[in-house]
């Protein structure tokens, strides 16, 4: 699967579409690139928000985070569902 991102009052870049998919590169591995991410991001007032959903074995996991710099919201974003994804692959483990 992939990592699909959608732009809200930011200009989208090749540079940002990169740095998003290598922050995803251990999710994709984690995941086994079965699971799609849906990550958002906009700027509102001079503050990046950036949410990310994904359905990951039937259980929606979703991370959300503000920061003045685009960046630091999407890597805080991006640890925030690598932590849940960690626990929810955990839990199905166990039998």
């Amino acid at each position: 699967m992939s990592v699909h991102i959608q732009f809200n009052n930011i200009r989208n870049s090749n540079a940002v579409e990169e740095h998003v998919n290598e922050q995803f590169k251990d999710l994709l591995k984690i995941t086994d690139s079965k699971f799609p991410f849906h990550v958002n991001m906009s700027k509102v007032d001079e503050i990046h928000e950036v949410q990310i959903h994904c359905s990951f074995h039937h259980k929606p996991l979703a991370s959300a985070a503000k920061h003045e710099n685009l960046y630091k919201a999407l890597s805080k974003s991006v640890d925030a569902m690598r932590s849940q994804v960690i626990k929810r692959s955990e839990k199905l483990r166990q039998p």
